[in-house]
């Protein structure tokens, strides 16, 4: 006896049974959602230590990049012996701006490192006579005005008040300074894998730098494969104007904020301020962070300067204010230019992303990524705008409509 299938009745029972059955995974999934995450970040922790010396070296190869083109093109390709041979310009230009790299490490090292070391140490040395000198102080101004302030002292006991306040900023500033101290050199006693990724970076961006356009070849294969050209294209374009976008700020603002640093040594040197060379380390690195960083780093080196001279911090508030108006208005534009073009909204809004997410680094990198993000997006609107054969133009765009 043959049998005849109903294939409606089949029809909506399979789509039936495909409902239910995604309906259990789905549910099942939302259950054990937790243990895949975690086991995601697992698989991805491990991944990224594994990758971190190619990772490096992509980073490094990226910032060496723009010097090794200009030795490249301006010096080495003008030489005519050089210039015959085969690659032997690309050679000497990495190994230029690498004896750069390691002789600007080696400075770091033998004179920056050891000053600043000793200068926290000395700090945190010197905070109990800070304490002293500043309750001093605290008393000869109250005992100054002890006939207007007398009767207020003995009601609200303010100068107990004032010592008790004055003495538990100074041990948390002494407890912090320690902190930061001790941390320091249990890095130094612990950064064997980070020497040995780094080295291994190194060498890995010797042979990115010297091979780059066989590898900008390969990436547009695969494109090209995936993408039609007319997509490769654009791509290609948004790649220029993201790496235009992002070199010119990284390399920009280091170039801006060395020098930043240097001018502020030289000037605090002049006006005989202690701790020049740590408080010219502080405003030169939170100078790499756009609109905050000159705030952020005047903080730290006016209180240092203050417990050691109240004259000399007043004097280095003054300095500060004047080399950052000089980079703002002067160094700065002349430096970096429209590099980004964020508007402020859009930068402080990079700048509380990225230091709410990845703290001072975020703070930092923010900005370029929020900017290529922005960038890609308007691309995208102009692409698919393009598709439909719709132009918008500013005269078009009316506020008040």
């Amino acid at each position: 006896m043959k049998i005849k299938l109903d294939k409606q009745y089949l029809k909506y029972s399979l789509y039936a049974f495909l409902t239910i059955a995604l309906s259990i995974v789905f549910y099942l999934s939302l259950g054990n959602l937790g243990y895949f995450l975690q086991w995601i970040s697992i698989q991805t922790s491990r991944l990224k230590k594994v990758l971190s010396p190619v990772i490096m070296a992509i980073f490094i190869a990226y910032l060496l990049n723009p010097g090794v083109r200009w030795f490249e093109t301006q010096v080495y390709n003008k030489i005519g012996r050089i210039k015959s041979i085969r690659k032997l310009p690309r050679v000497l230009s990495i190994l230029t701006i690498y004896l750069f790299l390691f002789g600007l490490i080696a400075m770091v090292i033998v004179f920056v490192a050891p000053q600043i070391g000793s200068n926290i140490a000395e700090i945190s040395r010197r905070v109990p006579e800070y304490i002293n000198s500043t309750i001093d102080i605290v008393d000869e101004w109250s005992n100054k005005w002890s006939n207007e302030l007398s009767a207020a002292n003995n009601v609200y006991n303010i100068t107990g008040h004032i010592e008790k306040n004055i003495n538990e900023i100074f041990t948390n500033a002494s407890k912090l300074l320690d902190y930061i101290f001790n941390n320091i050199v249990m890095g130094v006693m612990n950064i064997t894998s980070g020497i040995f990724n780094f080295i291994l970076g190194i060498i890995i961006s010797f042979y990115l730098l010297g091979d780059k356009e066989s590898f900008k070849r390969g990436i547009e294969r695969i494109l090209r494969a995936i993408f039609h050209g007319k997509t490769v294209d654009r791509l290609k374009d948004f790649g220029r104007e993201a790496d235009t976008i992002f070199g010119k700020f990284i390399v920009g603002k280091f170039i801006d904020s060395f020098i930043i640093g240097a001018l502020c040594f030289v000037g605090l040197t002049i006006l005989k301020i202690r701790y020049a060379l740590l408080i010219s380390v502080i405003i030169g690195v939170t100078n790499m962070i756009p609109y905050f960083g000159p705030f952020i780093g005047a903080v730290p080196a006016v209180i240092i300067t203050f417990f050691d001279s109240p004259i000399n911090a007043l004097w280095v508030t003054i300095f500060i204010f004047i080399l950052q108006q000089f980079d703002g208005l002067i160094l700065g534009p002349k430096i970096l230019g429209e590099s980004v073009g964020l508007s402020p909204f859009w930068i402080i809004f990079s700048i509380v992303l990225g230091g709410g997410l990845y703290g001072v680094i975020g703070m930092f990198l923010g900005v370029p990524v929020v900017a290529i993000v922005i960038t890609f997006a308007n691309r995208l609107i102009d692409w698919q705008l393009e598709k439909k054969s719709i132009k918008i133009y500013e005269e078009d765009i009316r506020l008040d409509k």
